[in-house]
């Protein structure tokens, strides 16, 4: 049996759980009448199970909102997410237990406060969690907890933000980028695990030739976006005018080594709603000094009458490279105690990177939320495939299920 195969129990004990909490909901409602009302230490559980579970979940909320003063919030976020992946290329399979790259595990810190005149002050601290508290479960009977992987790599946000009525939006430290998720607009409620970054899934996994000896390079790397990313910078937002804002930032690269690039970008967005149709659109230009420049954007659109939706993306660099991403979903509400979306894409690229010709890539994804948990049960199936310049790169497939937790 593969050490894996825990995680996949209590996955779908997870979900089985779930479903038969709210099946039994009228046998319970049953049992509560025969309450006796008189009994007052009992009256917490003569509440339904959704009154009792919206007293949990507000405990919850006190506990991670704290008013610092009439004016000044203290929230404690975060994120795990473990993902089930099973990989197979023909030359090195694997199967393991790791955190999704596509919306990684996090800790973060937010202090709000606003000032008489109506100016607000933000300052956002935000962590990547460690890969040992993935790798670790499992294996050995419990996680590995230390914190020797924990590098400042893993360093997501630092910034300090001021808002000014009817001026915008000023940002300081490290965060993201003006053109960071320009082209992620999406409504499909799968991008947990799938977006168009579609090679999030198997990030860190060294891509082989097809005579069986292992590229210098990730498999990932044959995938870009052209999305801009977090840095150490200065950026601008305007305020949303008939839903058009504009954004620019420049900044540098602090917390890898050896990159002393000097970052800009420039970006704008567009969000609007006729009846009962969504849309938001963006596009941005990035310079980055000596790494190529690019330009991308996307578009997204929602009917939320049927839940149809769907999302198209895609970008190029100076040094030609070019990609072009689509999506179709399809958002239901099957089950009273969550939203079910499912959704297909693909993926296609020309000279992705230096030695490469194209790549292509189409998947198919359900996701299951839990509303009063936040909580969602994900499964995806994804191919990957590749030419490259002077010897055939191995195509790769996956199978791949998790859950995320939120708070």
């Amino acid at each position: 049996m593969r050490r894996t195969s825990p995680f996949l129990i209590w996955l779908f004990a997870s979900a089985f759980w779930v479903c038969t909490v709210q099946g039994s909901k009228a046998q319970e409602g049953d049992l509560n009448a025969e309450q006796d009302s008189s009994q007052n230490w009992a009256n917490n559980w003569s509440r339904t199970w959704q009154e009792r579970l919206q007293l949990r979940q507000d405990r919850l909320t006190r506990f991670l909102n704290w008013e610092l003063s009439d004016t000044t919030l203290l929230s404690f976020y975060g994120q795990l997410n473990f993902l089930y992946l099973d990989y197979d290329d023909g030359v090195a399979p694997f199967t393991s237990i790791r955190d999704n790259g596509n919306s990684p595990g996090r800790l973060g810190l937010r202090l709000e406060t606003n000032f008489e005149n109506g100016t607000g002050l933000l300052v956002n601290l935000e962590t990547g969690l460690r890969r040992s508290t993935y790798d670790g479960i499992f294996r050995g009977g419990g996680v590995q907890d230390n914190f020797e992987d924990w590098g400042k790599t893993l360093l997501r946000k630092a910034e300090l933000r001021l808002s000014i009525p009817s001026v915008g939006f000023l940002s300081f430290g490290q965060g993201s980028m003006a053109g960071d998720g320009i082209t992620g607009f999406d409504f499909s409620r799968t991008g947990v695990i799938a977006t168009n970054s579609v090679g999030d899934t198997i990030s860190g996994v060294p891509a082989y030739f097809a005579t069986g000896v292992q590229s210098a390079s990730q498999l990932q790397s044959f995938f870009p976006i052209f999305d801009a990313s977090r840095r150490f910078r200065v950026r601008y937002d305007s305020v949303a005018k008939r839903g058009l804002s504009w954004s620019t930032s420049v900044g540098q690269e602090i917390l890898i080594e050896g990159d002393n690039n000097t970052y800009a970008d420039v970006a704008l967005r567009y969000e609007t709603e006729w009846r009962s149709f969504r849309i938001k659109t963006g596009v941005a230009a990035a310079h980055n000094d000596s790494s190529p420049d690019f330009f991308s954007g996307s578009v997204a659109g929602i009917d939320e009458t049927t839940g149809l939706n769907f999302a198209i993306a895609g970008g190029a660099d100076s040094r030609h490279g070019r990609y072009v991403y689509g999506k179709l979903g399809l958002v239901r509400p099957l089950f009273d105690f969550g939203d079910t979306a499912i959704s297909i894409d693909f993926y296609h690229s020309n000279a992705p990177r230096p030695g490469a010709n194209s790549s292509r890539s189409w998947g198919a994804s359900i996701v299951q939320g839990i509303r009063a948990s936040q909580t969602q049960l994900y499964a995806t199936y994804r191919r990957y495939d590749l030419d490259a310049i002077g010897g055939d790169i191995q195509d790769a497939s996956i199978v791949a299920a998790g859950v995320r937790f939120l708070w």
